[in-house]
């Protein structure tokens, strides 16, 4: 059996101090709360089977496993919503044991003994350990990324609106400062023109959208960073950019009020969705593997609130379309 003597940390509140306690200690103090919210201690077993035929102490290498998944998934839930965090930790832990699973496979010359040493089984099985370390580590990111996305779109309109623009004032004024301090000669090796552009060049992505507001709001900061500094010239086309917003508004509203288009194919059809500014290509069932890896290599993604595979509405989506299903760009572009 794994022999399981960890080392905690106590303190006492609004003292600073701490002391080292084992577990054959524990039972002589009253424990208040541990340092993770989640811990992996009923994988303890597996984490020593683990590593039963590769260390020579296959309990303390098993501690260290464990601690150190518990720390990256205790990390994660950090600022996770409770709504995502019991099928997050579910899924991390499944991850965790198959990984104990992939690596219990795996020998060492030096522990089992060389003697009939089954080297290319082994080596199936650190090949078979260390896919298996990749999968989880991409899931993991997909994962996070996803929770993170759900977090964002749940959030009130006028938050993540007030979010963005602070996120934008704060790149804004990074960059003012730079042309501040060239302007005053403190700031030397530096080009002007790159951090004007950059300036911009994000901008820009605001008026593309048809984010009127958000445009106003940029150039009416540049204007009273101004103030201080010369950071950009009143001829630059920057000011400009609030017609550009304005133009593509006006698009988006009229494309908005068009009512969607629908084009049928054997197999499947294609919607012009204008209120959602997407090309969604819907299947009856799941598409083949390859079908599947056409549409994600044309920037298709999948939907789970329209149950289709969608990207935005441009002439290029007309394009990848016509790659992936038997439609052609002419159908797509006049329906």
């Amino acid at each position: 059996m794994m022999r399981r003597d960890y080392a905690h940390i106590a303190s006492r509140p609004g003292f600073g101090d701490s002391i080292v306690i084992y577990d054959n200690e524990l039972s002589m103090w009253e424990i208040l709360s541990w340092k993770y919210e989640v811990n992996l201690e009923e994988l303890c077993e597996a984490a020593y089977n683990a590593f039963y035929s590769t260390s020579f102490v296959p309990d303390e290498r098993a501690t260290q496993y464990i601690r150190d998944y518990e720390k990256e998934l205790n990390s994660d839930l950090a600022n996770m919503p409770e709504s995502e965090k019991e099928r997050y930790i579910t899924k991390y832990k499944d991850w965790v044991r198959t990984l104990f699973s992939k690596h219990s496979r795996i020998m060492s010359a030096m522990i089992t003994g060389p003697a009939r040493f089954p080297t290319r089984r082994n080596e199936k099985a650190n090949n078979s350990y260390d896919a298996s370390c990749r999968e989880f580590r991409e899931w993991r990111e997909k994962a996070l990324k996803a929770i993170a996305r759900r977090i964002e779109e749940a959030k009130p309109s006028e938050q993540r609106k007030n979010e963005e623009w602070m996120r934008l004032k704060r790149s804004i004024y990074s960059s003012a400062c730079t042309i501040k301090g060239i302007n005053e000669g403190t700031e030397r090796g530096y080009n002007k023109a790159l951090f004007v552009s950059s300036i911009y060049g994000k901008v820009e992505t605001y008026a593309k959208r048809g984010d009127v507001a958000t445009v106003e709001k940029a150039i009416a900061y540049v204007r009273e960073l101004n103030k201080q500094s010369s950071i950009i010239t009143e001829r630059h086309k920057f000011f400009k950019l609030v017609g550009m917003a304005k133009v593509v508004c006006k698009a988006q509203e009229e494309k908005t009020n068009k009512e969607d288009v629908e084009i049928e194919f054997e197999g499947g059809k294609v919607v012009k969705n204008f209120s959602e500014d997407r090309l969604q290509i819907i299947f009856p069932g799941k598409p083949d593997s390859e079908t599947i890896s056409k549409l994600k290599s044309n920037g298709f993604r999948w939907s789970p609130r329209f149950m289709a595979w969608q990207r935005q509405l441009t002439d290029n989506s007309y394009y990848a379309c016509a790659r992936v299903v038997p439609v052609t760009v002419e159908q797509l572009k006049t329906a």
